[in-house]
């Protein structure tokens, strides 16, 4: 049997290529099978692939333009059109190699592609190839999409877990829901998956994470190949530090100087902007708390994901009462995250709720205060605060705020009231977290398996 090729494409986006990537290193670690990583140039261009020239050699790049190489997005119609040069020219790329690799010593065996490259299984399809789903977001996340797409919208029951309030759905989902593309490319997506003999996807999870939803949806196969994290976390071994972040080892001896799990970090990750009403309430919930805290505040303006009438970068946002901040914790625009979360002084994570922060939060042993906005966010909070019972939701005002006192009622039940619950709960999920995903684990076990299987199917 010849070496599996596997062509993997996702959309350039941090969330996105940053679990795509350890997945692709996995499959060639547990399999030795050769994989082609495809995505836009603007991953490239603004370093979300570090050292892409000396990584193992089995794992090689195809790139193309999405007319947006810089990755700098300022509208709506910018949006638009990165999202059709996408489309367009990926689906050139991914054709022409399929095309020239197709009678050559290695043909590709199987097309792998994440959420937003929704045409990438069409080529793969013209090419009469398989293609398979890698589902960056969490297994019981796409149980709730296929739910939605079959009609049964209004009561969304799951095993050992209550009903699902709007709050907890995807936003996307919501009935306040403006972005209808959004809903539509995840819809688009359930909808072909339907149309497949056998779907199989591979999900960013582990089994003994989430048992029920790998299974609830009859006749679709859900793979757990998670949690894709640095291979450090399943180690032990520190963390490399970037030398060229000047912050490093200002924030690491600030931390240093803490007392054991006395730190709360506060970290709303790359996509996320709260607007100026919120970093305020924010600001004051942490200034009256007076307890020591690290908060990642970027100093550019995001415009991916910039707030309408809101022009101020968050770092300007805070201008009025930094220097009270100050007095109490520390403010950075950059830090390692898992060198952060693994600190011993870290007791508490503020956090989006994305995927990533969240397995993080899990491997990591770190109980959250969950500060969900979009997307999948809502609906790992859900997990986070009731089923894996690591961590607390905070509730927003009918305007959609959350306030101080909001803010500082969670703090004091993750850092006081529920502290040793909920530490002794992140403690289980990562002793598991761990097991799954080191050298061996299930993890490992199931993608040798789906290799196998994939292989004998094309055979």
């Amino acid at each position: 049997m010849s070496q599996p090729h596997f062509l993997l494409v996702t959309f350039p986006a941090q969330g996105h290529v940053n679990p795509s990537l350890r997945f692709a290193r996995r499959l060639i670690k547990t399999t030795g099978a050769r994989v082609t990583f495809a995505t836009c140039l603007s991953a490239i261009n603004r370093s979300m692939i570090p050292d892409h020239h000396n990584v193992e050699n089995l794992l090689s790049f195809l790139t193309f333009s999405d007319g947006f190489d810089d990755g700098v997005i300022s509208n709506t119609d910018d949006v638009q059109n990165r999202l059709l040069n996408f489309e367009r020219n990926g689906d050139k790329a991914l054709s022409d190699f399929i095309e020239a690799n197709r009678n050559g010593d290695s043909p590709v065996t199987c097309l792998i592609y994440t959420i937003l490259p929704n045409w990438a299984p069409k080529v793969a399809r013209r090419f009469h190839i398989p293609s398979v789903l890698l589902w960056i977001q969490p297994a019981f996340v796409f149980d709730i999409y296929y739910n939605y797409s079959t009609g049964n919208n209004s009561v969304f029951e799951f095993p050992n877990l209550p009903s699902l309030a709007i709050r907890d759905l995807p936003s996307f989902l919501s009935p306040s829901n403006t972005n209808k593309a959004a809903q539509a490319v995840y819809l688009e997506l359930v909808e072909f998956l339907k149309e497949e003999s056998n779907p199989k996807i591979l999900v960013n999870t582990f089994d003994s994470l989430e048992p029920e939803f790998l299974t609830a949806i009859p006749n679709v196969e859900m793979v757990a190949v998670g949690p894709l994290l640095p291979a450090e976390i399943f180690t032990g071994s520190e963390s490399g530090k970037d030398l060229s972040r000047d912050q490093s080892s200002s924030y690491t001896l600030w931390l240093d100087s803490k007392t054991e799990s006395s730190v709360i970090y506060v970290s709303f990750g790359t996509m996320v902007e709260l607007s100026k009403k919120q970093i305020e309430e924010l600001a004051r919930a942490l200034i009256e708390g007076k307890r020591p805290f690290l908060w990642v505040i970027t100093d550019k303006l995001n415009r991916e994901a910039k707030i309408e009438g809101e022009e101020e970068t968050e770092i300007e946002k805070i201008a009025g009462f930094r220097h009270e901040l100050e007095e109490v914790g520390m403010i950075v625009s950059w830090c390692s995250q898992i060198e952060v979360l693994r600190h011993r002084a870290v007791g508490c994570f503020v956090t989006h709720c994305g995927w990533s922060s969240s397995l993080e939060s899990l491997v990591l042993g770190v109980p959250v205060v969950a500060f969900p906005m979009w997307s999948d966010q809502p609906a790992n909070a859900k997990l986070l605060e009731e089923i894996w019972k690591t961590g607390v939701r905070v509730r927003e005002n009918s305007e959609g705020l959350v306030e101080r006192g909001e803010i500082k009622r969670c703090l004091e039940a993750v850092m006081e009231e529920k502290s040793e619950e909920l530490r002794e709960n992140a403690e289980k999920w990562k002793r598991l977290a761990i097991e799954a995903g080191g050298e061996g684990g299930t993890s490992d076990k199931n993608v040798e398996a789906f290799v196998k299987t994939l292989c004998f199917e094309v055979v």
